[in-house]
C-alpha cells in the first residue's frame, strides 16, 4: 500500500477552479485517464457502481478512479445485494430505478461514464440548475432526461456519451470501445497504444488510474485477482 495526496482534490473541484483555463486536448486526456482507468477493472471484470465526479481524484492533472467502497467481481454480484441500488442519482442507470431487484453490470459503470464524459466539457455538476430534485429520478428513468451537449463540443465525443448513457443498457458501447474511440479523438500517444493484455495486467497499477480513497489520503491498492 502507498500513501499518495491527490493534490487537486476531486475533479467536481478541479472543474470549478480550473475549467475557464482548460483547453480541448486538456479534457479529451481527462476522459482518456478515467476510461483507461475503468478498462483495467471491466478486464478484471470488476465493476465500481458509485462512478461521480467526486471520487475522480486529480493528482497533478492527472485523473484517478477512487472509492472502492461498491465495487464488487462480477461473480459477488446479486440482486439481494441493497448496495446495488446505491449512488448518486444523476449518474445511476435508469434500470436502477425501475426496479428494486436490478443488478448492475459493467453497462451500470459505462451509463455514469457517459454522464462523466458530459461533465467534463461543461464545468458544471449534471442538473444542477434542476429546480424540481425530488423529481429528477422519475424524469431520467420514465421520460429519458439527459442534459443537452454544451455548444463547441466535437460531434463525435457528443456522439459517444450519448451512446454510453442510452436508456437501453444492450446499446452502451462497452468499454473497449470508447476506450479506442477517445483515443482516436485524441493526439495521445502513450501507454495507451500498447495491446489491452499489456495494459491490463500491468504489474504495477499506476498507470491505470485506479485509487482507493479515505479521507484526505487516496490509498493506492493492489488489486488480488
Amino acid at each position: 500500500m502507498v500513501l499518495e495526496y491527490a493534490n487537486e482534490g476531486n475533479l467536481r473541484e478541479y472543474l470549478e477552479k480550473k475549467f475557464d483555463s482548460l483547453q480541448w486536448e486538456n479534457k479529451i486526456q481527462m476522459a482518456l485517464d478515467i476510461t483507461r482507468g475503468l478498462l483495467c477493472l471491466h478486464s478484471n471484470d470488476i465493476i465500481h457502481r458509485d462512478l461521480h465526479s467526486k471520487n475522480i481524484l486529480v493528482n497533478d492533472g492527472k485523473l484517478l478512479i477512487a472509492d472502492f467502497g461498491l465495487s464488487k467481481q462480477l461473480t459477488e454480484v446479486t440482486s439481494n445485494s441493497t448496495s446495488n441500488r446505491m449512488g448518486i442519482i444523476e449518474y445511476v442507470e435508469p434500470q436502477c430505478m425501475k426496479c428494486v431487484n436490478y443488478v448492475k453490470d459493467k453497462r451500470s459503470d459505462v451509463y455514469s461514464l457517459g454522464v462523466l464524459l458530459w461533465e467534463i466539457t461543461s464545468g458544471r455538476p449534471p442538473f444542477c440548475h434542476m429546480v424540481e430534485r425530488d423529481m429528477l429520478g422519475y424524469h431520467i428513468s420514465r421520460e429519458n432526461l439527459r442534459e443537452e451537449p454544451i455548444e463547441g463540443t466535437p460531434l463525435e465525443y457528443q456522439q459517444l456519451y450519448q451512446k454510453c448513457w442510452d436508456g437501453d443498457p444492450e446499446k452502451r458501447p462497452k468499454i473497449k470501445q470508447i476506450y479506442k474511440e477517445i483515443l482516436s479523438q485524441s493526439n495521445v500517444n502513450d501507454i495507451s497504444e500498447q495491446s489491452e493484455d499489456s495494459l491490463v495486467n500491468n504489474d504495477s497499477f499506476d498507470n491505470l488510474n485506479i485509487q482507493s480513497c479515505q479521507s484526505d489520503l487516496c490509498i493506492k491498492t493492489e488489486l488480488v485477482l
